[in-house]
């Protein structure tokens, strides 16, 4: 190679090539989490913009709704609150730390009467409404909600706002901007099937970050107008709806960063039922134990019935005070 072809053919230095792979990986296509779970398995992904402005999550809560509204019980128009409301809540504790638990329960003048949903850290989640069998146009009416965010070392940290008669995307959209001052945008995407059971619970979370700016929100949000529901993108071939998200976030450079397991769990048990008994005054066990009966108890969130032998709450006041 002659001086000149060396002169204008310079081996670039590590910190150049670094340079330019950073410089092309701002515009690459988005890097996809591996092993994607099938479209029948629950799940949970956080997506970031490589400038670090918005964060995406998206979520498919069917199983653990359908779940949770069947051992209810739920009208179908019950059922498909409790699913909008599991599907929000799970995006809501993603969005403010995964690896903490989080409940959400109401105080509801509407026909449902008051609901809770439990996230727990490991993903598992649970709810349970006053009525399960309300059916109409006011399910929900006005009343106070909590949330409370258990954080281990740290204790529970708790924050109310009124409900309002709002739906829970749009409830849970206020929480954040309100008690958390983060700008966000809930879209939930719901069906019930003709039997009145889940068919689907999908939804996403766009979280304005520190580095962003609200014309990025609003942004994708326009790009939502010529997208069809996320139901129909997220499909048996594309189970995390890549492509559809990669419309949504079209004019943002972003990947998927995380994913995290949602299911449906109540960690009721016998042994939790006869702990809860153990913390009563002695002279309520004494009078639950006059009446030489088992003691049945009903889990409010699944369903499943306890029956406490009397020799075993017999035992409780034999223990030293």
């Amino acid at each position: 190679m002659s001086e000149a072809e060396e002169h204008q053919s310079p081996e670039l230095s590590a910190v150049e090539r670094y340079k330019l792979a950073k410089e092309a990986r701002k515009t690459a296509p988005p890097m996809q989490l591996p092993e994607t779970p099938a479209y029948d398995q629950d799940t949970l992904w956080r997506g970031l913009t490589r400038g670090g402005e918005v964060r995406l999550l998206l979520v498919r809560a069917t199983n653990a709704a359908r779940e949770s509204t069947d051992k209810l019980g739920c009208s179908a128009e019950a059922a498909g609150f409790v699913a909008e409301l599991m599907a929000a809540t799970s995006l809501l504790k993603a969005c403010l730390n995964p690896d903490e638990q989080l409940q959400v329960s109401a105080q509801n003048s509407g026909l449902l009467g008051n609901f809770v949903i439990d996230c727990f850290a490991t993903g598992e989640m649970r709810a349970t409404v006053r009525h399960p069998e309300a059916c109409g146009a006011r399910l929900v009416g006005d009343g106070l909600v909590q949330v409370a965010r258990i954080i281990r070392h740290s204790g529970t940290h708790r924050s109310s706002i009124e409900l309002g008669g709002a739906m829970p995307g749009q409830l849970l959209m206020r929480y954040l901007l309100e008690s958390e001052q983060i700008v966000s945008y809930i879209n939930l995407d719901v069906a019930i099937d003709e039997q009145g059971r889940v068919q689907h619970a999908l939804g996403f979370l766009l979280q304005l970050m520190p580095e962003g700016r609200r014309q990025d929100i609003a942004t994708i949000v326009d790009n939502l107008k010529a997208l069809p529901p996320l139901s129909q993108g997220m499909t048996a071939e594309d189970p995390d709806a890549m492509k559809w998200s990669s419309r949504l976030m079209e004019g943002l450079y972003w990947d998927q960063a995380v994913r995290q397991s949602v299911r449906f769990h109540c960690p009721c048990s016998a042994e939790r039922v006869v702990a809860l008994i153990s913390t009563l005054p002695r002279s309520d066990i004494e009078e639950l134990v006059a009446d030489d009966a088992p003691l049945e108890t009903t889990c409010d969130y699944c369903r499943t019935t306890y029956s406490v032998p009397i020799h075993q709450v017999r035992q409780l006041l034999e223990l030293p005070s």
